[in-house]
């Protein structure tokens, strides 16, 4: 598969290099707006990270990531299209652009050259956006597989410092200096987050990581003591997410378990029986513990808005017909990326006008057929296509191994976070997009796997090693 050649100071280079743009992602990329100071550190520094990557010699495993490369560079024309002015006469004729030329003709001024995108500025924004999700594309296609899978670690540790410090932000109330940025859900557990809702559904993500964590261990010894730090990490992030109070955190959450579960089988298999099954009614118990004591506390918000909240109430659910209105109006071309916040104030109702302000649709699917149109559409279903591909590939199987258990890791991460932008917009953080990135390079890596895709893996004769 042209996997980097084994020198190990090239791929110490490499490895040291994408864990330090993880990190900045992690303490810098928590937030969704583009006007944050800490951007302006990030996309630097993300760039010099590919400067890195490609001026250490040495093979690159292209052939891994090319399909979410190709879809990331796909979105990226997508978005320069958008910035191509036009002349007058086309420009005028696009779909729901007419209303906009209306001040020219009332000056008596002649129509000016125009791109598609009604917000160029934030247009370009988010072009310059997907530098964090390439560099970490680029940087996976550096490194050997093992090393790929070392990277786990590195977001286990930011994942854990996440969950610290939004704890350390519960008890210092909604005035809290440990709060990162100036706008934030400030009195939630944000941690490294502005928005609670993205915290809730990393910390949901990441709880199928901890038992795959546990396998990485090459003794006995190492796993016994990493399985009881995988415990108490996965309270903790079980706690962090009731108290962020995320109903699309808590449907995650409970699906990675589940998921971790199916990955975590094997410890369970080599444990012996009676441990086995006492580590199992413990960890429900303990688990169940942790709801109470989450209840009893009064940090159980999720779990009161799940059944508390009547679904035709939800404020979200109100803006949906002016949202689908303005796609309309502007499909199949799109407003421009990053365009939402100043054409749904044109479209807004007077009945919903407050001190408030709707930044994005909280539909990252409708939100992306208003901005980006057809062509944005079109590449989304690309995506899910091969993301399906990809899970029946998977359910087929018939075999173990770490490379399919980080193809599954994958897979959910990949689901999970496509899942919860139907309600919100995680994957506008660049925190959460690398993320995203990280976990299209795991799954590509199994589906690219000559010995877990051939005939002979999918019925069962093919059993990978330590060393696969």
């Amino acid at each position: 598969m042209g996997a980097p050649a084994a020198d190990p100071h090239r791929q110490t280079l490499r490895f040291v290099t994408m864990a330090a743009l993880l990190g900045a992602c992690f303490l810098l990329g928590g937030a969704s707006r583009t006007d944050v100071l800490q951007l302006a550190v990030l996309h630097p520094l993300a760039v010099a990270c590919i400067a890195v990557f490609m001026a250490s010699t040495g093979p690159m495993r292209w052939d891994t990531v090319r399909v979410p490369l190709a879809l990331l560079g796909g979105l990226a024309g997508i978005i320069a299209a958008q910035l191509v002015p036009l002349p007058p006469s086309v420009w005028t004729s696009l779909p729901g652009h007419a209303r906009y030329a209306a001040p020219a003709l009332a000056a008596g001024l002649a129509q000016p050259w125009r791109p598609i995108s009604l917000s160029p500025d934030l247009t370009l924004s988010s072009l310059v956006s997907l530098v964090v999700p390439l560099a970490v594309l680029i940087g996976f296609a550096s490194l050997s597989r093992e090393r790929a899978r070392g990277l786990l670690s590195c977001v286990l540790l930011g994942v854990l410092v996440s969950a610290v410090l939004g704890l350390a932000q519960l008890s210092g109330g909604e005035k809290s200096p440990l709060y990162l940025f100036s706008i934030a859900n400030f009195g939630a557990p944000t941690g490294l987050f502005a928005n609670r809702n993205h915290q809730s559904v990393m910390l949901a993500v990441a709880l199928p990581m901890l038992p795959l964590w546990v396998m990485l261990g090459e003794k006995s010894a190492t796993r016994q003591i990493r399985g009881w730090i995988a415990l108490a990490t996965g309270l903790l992030l079980l706690l962090l997410v009731l108290a962020c109070g995320s109903r699309a955190g808590m449907a995650i959450a409970v699906v990675g378990l589940v998921v971790g579960w199916m990955i975590g089988r094997p410890l369970i298999r080599r444990a012996p029986p009676v441990v086995a099954r006492y580590a199992v009614i413990g960890l429900g118990a303990v688990i169940a513990l942790t709801v109470a004591a989450s209840i009893v506390f009064s940090r159980d918000e999720a779990l009161q808005r799940i059944v508390g909240l009547p679904w035709d109430g939800e404020s979200r659910l109100r803006f949906l017909p002016t949202i689908i209105t303005i796609v309309r109006d502007f499909f199949p071309v799109g407003a421009g990326f990053g365009a939402f916040d100043p054409v749904y104030r044109g479209y807004e109702p007077i009945s919903s006008l407050s001190p408030l302000y709707l930044n994005h649709a909280h539909n990252d699917l409708a939100e992306l057929v208003l901005t980006g149109g057809l062509p944005a559409l079109l590449l989304l279903a690309i995506l899910l296509l091969w993301w399906v591909r990809g899970g029946l590939k998977l359910l087929r199987l018939r075999v173990g191994g770490l490379t399919v258990d980080f193809g599954r890791l994958g897979l959910f991460m990949v689901g999970a976070l496509l899942a919860a932008s139907l309600v919100d917009y995680p994957l506008r953080t660049p925190l959460v997009s690398a993320l995203f990135a990280l976990a299209c390079g795991w799954l590509a890596d199994v589906l690219r796997d000559p010995r877990v895709t051939a005939p002979a893996a999918a019925k069962g004769l093919y059993r990978p090693g330590s060393s696969e």
